[in-house]
């Protein structure tokens, strides 16, 4: 309770400047919510349905409005302070469970309670905040389920996959680890197993199943359009790693060599694992269930960005299996203990984790501090930074709807922003990969654009572009942008 208090007070300090930040991502769920509330549907702020992601977090934050008659935006660094606090609570329990000595169990929970990479993630308005608390309650029923095998436990862990599941796609990584789990169980005779591995499979993926098709009926879409992936594997294990060096001591040497960092990671994990199965080494069930959510995971992480392009692997990708690892970890060092029988050795080797502990939370402090100073000066980066609160073309755009009243469509290089600060229903500038929806931009008879010079966004075509397509009148100037009118030329 006492690190989930610490963790929940972290969040406040750190967004005490101006919230929590706000991307492009948090737009479309908080225009969802905002939709849902107003009794119109899943639909986002350029006012077409929402497909990109599921439903279930976008619905969520719709709930939490309605409960708390504020909008998500007042409430969202309380959510989000409280979220964190039952994340480090359930770890610690958990942490009990895996019969964690106290001392190494305190310097677990300081580290999930400080973690930058948690904390990057309950600093933002994104699904991660809540996808964190699902795996680790995903966790808890799933030891339950193992001790019983009961069809009541197998029901809730199935559940609580699909809610999973139904929050980020990355959540079918909870329903592969629990189908894997259940197959790979010894106590379970093979007509049982199968049987609750279909049971288990049909409810973990029913939410979804009616998401998707629901999206395929209202945009002919099952997950809106996605680009083929550009970076290669072993790039990717290189960017996975680098990540992986940000969470352990010694973070500036270990950067230097990202892709071997990654490598070993994945192998020791799987290595480890396969040994102590193959050997029928008896598990402990939180760690077996820890270490295959671990696994699954990275593998997904890894397998999706080769094959489907989106943002290059970082620690937001990541984060969702820190806390699994800490568990897997924290397992494996207990056990190392245990095999120590001079009392010397084992008095040495606690020392240096105890070493270990310090440096990586000292680590984690000067991060932290120097996060804190960042915020407190301009806010955290995305659109409730300073730049954008005191953007001129905003307030301008606050105070003067009238742009919005012409009935000429507007498009805008930064439409999120726009929604985000006006409340208005605009079109989103496409992406120059999406060649159907640039010729359908190009070739608009009349639009107004409005132009952002703080918007970077390599995906949208710029400025320049858009000039050799578009005649543009100036409407407006502003220090940070424009509005235009177009025609063709």
């Amino acid at each position: 309770m006492l690190a989930a208090i610490a963790g929940f007070l972290l969040v406040l300090v750190l967004t005490k400047h101006s919230g929590l930040g706000i991307s492009p991502d948090s737009i479309y769920y908080t225009s969802v919510s905002n939709s849902l509330l107003q009794g119109h549907g899943f639909y986002q702020f350029d006012n077409t349905p929402f497909v990109l992601f599921p439903l279930f977090y976008p619905s969520f934050l719709a709930f939490v409005q309605f409960i708390t008659r504020q909008h998500i935006t007042v409430v969202a660094t309380f959510m989000n302070g409280f979220l964190f606090g039952i994340a480090i609570f359930m770890s610690g329990i958990i942490l009990e469970k895996l019969n964690t000595t106290k001392w190494l169990k305190w310097i677990l929970l300081i580290a999930i309670a400080s973690s930058p990479s948690l904390l990057e993630i309950y600093t933002m308005l994104w699904s991660e905040a809540l996808f964190i608390v699902e795996i680790l309650l995903f966790i808890w029923f799933c030891f339950t389920y193992f001790k019983s095998y009961s069809n009541k436990d197998l029901i809730w862990v199935a559940i609580i996959a699909a809610i999973a599941f139904e929050t980020r796609l990355a959540g079918v990584t909870i329903v592969l680890t629990g189908g894997f789990l259940i197959l790979a169980s010894r106590e379970l005779v093979i007509a049982k197993k199968i049987k609750h591995f279909l049971i288990f499979g049909f409810i973990a993926c029913s939410f979804i199943s009616i998401n998707l098709i629901r999206n395929y009926l209202v945009a002919s879409s099952l997950t809106g359009v996605r680009q083929k992936g550009e970076t290669p594997f072993a790039e990717n294990v290189k960017y996975y790693g680098a990540v992986l060096s940000d969470w352990l001591p010694f973070s500036n040497a270990t950067k230097n060599f990202p892709f071997l960092l990654g490598a070993i990671f994945l192998i020791s994990i799987s290595g480890i694992f396969i040994y102590r199965y193959y050997k029928k080494i008896e598990h402990n069930s939180l760690e077996k269930i820890a270490a295959s959510f671990t696994l699954v995971y990275s593998l997904f992480m890894l397998l999706s960005a080769t094959f489907s392009k989106y943002e290059t692997i970082n620690n937001r990708l990541l984060a969702p299996f820190f806390i699994p690892c800490l568990f897997t970890l924290s397992f494996y060092m207990v056990s190392w203990m245990k095999l120590i029988n001079t009392k010397w050795l084992r008095r040495s080797f606690i020392i240096i984790l105890l070493m270990q502990g310090g440096l990586i939370l000292k680590q984690y402090y000067n991060t932290n501090l120097d996060t804190y100073y960042e915020n407190i000066q301009g806010g955290i980066g995305g659109y409730s930074d300073d730049d954008w609160v005191f953007s001129d073309a905003m307030n301008y755009l606050k105070t003067d709807r009238s742009i919005f009243k012409t009935g000429i469509p507007v498009y805008s290089n930064a439409s999120h922003a726009v929604y985000f600060f006006t409340g208005e229903h605009l079109n989103l500038l496409p992406e120059t990969a999406h060649v159907k929806d640039m010729e359908r931009f190009e070739h608009s008879p009349q639009l107004i654009l409005i132009w952002f010079n703080n918007e970077d966004n390599p995906a949208i075509p710029t400025l320049e572009k858009v000039k050799q397509n578009k005649n543009l009148t100036l409407v407006k100037a502003f220090k940070d942008g424009f509005i235009f009118q177009s025609s063709l030329k």
